[in-house]
């Protein structure tokens, strides 16, 4: 469908054309029954009239005709355009007692099975000179004259009358009942096609009103809210969604605008020391300690750069669905306990306590790597940000399963809980954005803050739900799967 209102014009006038023909072929046969009743009526009027003139003396029948007042019944010259009616009267017993001199010598066709005194009965044939003609006919009883009472009284004869006339003139006006119902279903059609395209483009204006604020919006200059003005409301949710995606676009734009930022002042930072050491190690070449020295901090810098820029790849690549997951049955309690080695030598140099309770929940299904990094990087996170001689606590749940999950479908649910009084509720949103820091708490130049934010990208991509809660001075950290299976 390449325009809507072709199409709509399409439909609207298809439907309407159709109504119109239906309309017009009703009508046309109507009123040409009408005509025809009509055309029926006047042959048998004239079919009275001629009874009217029919007269008995005794045995003797006689027809009063006027060859002068029915002049349509003449013979026809040769060669001659004139266009005769023709009649012929006959007794029961087939004995001819009058015709039209336009008939000549022949006859005209007669139906079986007249009833006296009966209906006048019509149908179409060809006339004698192979015109289209209307035929009528009627068995009637002449009476007496003067009728004469007894046993001696004459019969009733019985007169047969055959009437037939050109269906010219009901043919014309056939012709111009078609013709007038032609064209008046085309200039209603007219009147249909310019008021529905009236209509089509008064509809569609919304539409267009919309597209042209759309287009008037430039890309570095989004609108807080889009304004078009009342919608119908088969638009208006087109309106709304329209206002979302802009909004959305903006925060997008706003977040890609501060990773930018975020990025370039992390880059900067150890690029002006890996400079600074660089200048010592020039100065200090005599110095063969200085030099190692500051080769083992550049070596530490480019470590550190080297894994914020291989996070950030990782981050672009599952934001655009290269990254590749795979699923098998993991062995939860066994991931957790791995990550809590290295989260374990941390926590001692810092004097922190790690409270880990991590009972058999059974095979749960899910990509091994991911789970192993979100683990990682949510415990690697607490310990960090523990003030010293705190307690980390790490617990895996069974969650309860839902009624209609199948019975192997395990739920669980990894529990990161630690101390954060420096925290606030409006900071839980910030937590997975990309480089951010809680001044005085969360920074720090060893870490990038890039870890939940790649934890909450792996989270999204395996259908895995990563919560935070802060409650009592205490941030709580969820991993859960987000529907029935990882």
């Amino acid at each position: 469908m390449k325009s809507i209102r072709s199409f709509l014009l399409a439909r609207l006038l298809g439907g309407a054309l159709a109504v119109l023909a239906v309309g017009a072929v009703v009508i046309y046969l109507q009123m040409t029954r009408a005509l025809k009743a009509q055309y029926d009526q006047e042959l048998g009027a004239r079919l009275r009239g001629f009874a009217s003139i029919l007269f008995q003396f005794q045995d003797h029948v006689e027809f009063e005709f006027s060859q002068e007042l029915m002049p349509e019944f003449d013979a026809v010259e040769s060669g001659s355009k004139a266009e005769p009616d023709y009649f012929e009267l006959r007794f029961d017993d087939g004995k001819l007692l009058e015709r039209s001199d336009s008939l000549g010598e022949g006859s005209l066709a007669t139906p079986s099975g007249l009833e006296l005194d009966s209906e006048p009965v019509f149908w179409s044939a060809p006339l004698p000179d192979g015109r289209l003609g209307r035929f009528a006919a009627q068995k009637i009883t002449v009476h007496h004259v003067r009728p004469e009472e007894g046993p001696g009284r004459p019969k009733a004869r019985v007169v047969q009358i055959v009437l037939a006339h050109g269906r010219e003139s009901l043919l014309q006006a056939e012709r111009k009942l078609l013709a007038a119902c032609l064209a008046g279903g085309g200039a209603l059609l007219l009147l249909l096609f310019a008021s529905a395209s009236l209509a089509v483009r008064s509809g569609l204006a919304p539409a267009r009103r919309l597209a042209a604020t759309m287009d008037k919006i430039r890309i570095d200059q989004l609108p807080k809210n889009l304004d078009v003005g009342p919608l119908p409301h088969e638009l208006a949710p087109v309106g709304d969604k329209l206002d979302a995606l802009l909004k959305r676009t903006e925060l997008a734009f706003q977040r890609e605008r501060r990773s930018t930022a975020d990025i370039a002042h992390e880059l900067r930072t150890p690029i002006s020391e890996l400079l600074t050491l660089a200048e010592v190690a020039l100065r200090s070449r005599d110095d063969e300690r200085a030099t190692r020295e500051a080769l083992v901090s550049v070596r530490e810098i480019v470590w550190r750069m080297g894994c914020s820029v291989s996070t950030l790849l990782k981050l672009a690549r599952i934001e655009m669905g290269a990254e590749t997951f795979a699923r098998s049955a993991l062995d939860l309690g066994a991931i957790v306990e791995g990550c809590l080695r290295s989260s374990r030598l941390q926590a001692g140099e810092r004097g922190l306590v790690i409270d880990c309770h991590l009972p058999a929940v059974g095979p749960v299904i899910g990509d091994e790597e991911v789970v192993r990094i979100i683990a990682s990087n949510l415990l690697s996170n607490a310990v960090q940000y523990t003030p010293r001689g705190g307690t980390v606590r790490c617990k895996v749940e069974q969650a309860p399963q839902a009624t209609n999950e199948a019975p192997s479908n395990i739920r669980w649910r990894l529990v990161v809980e630690n101390p954060a009084e420096n925290l606030e509720a409006s900071d839980l949103r910030a937590l997975t954005e990309p480089f951010w820091r809680k001044d005085g708490v969360r920074a720090d130049r060893e870490h990038a803050g890039l870890g939940l934010s790649l934890s909450r990208a792996l989270a999204e991509a395996c259908e895995l739900a990563l919560g935070f809660e802060l409650k009592d001075g205490h941030l709580r950290a969820t991993l859960e799967p987000r529907c029935a299976t990882v």
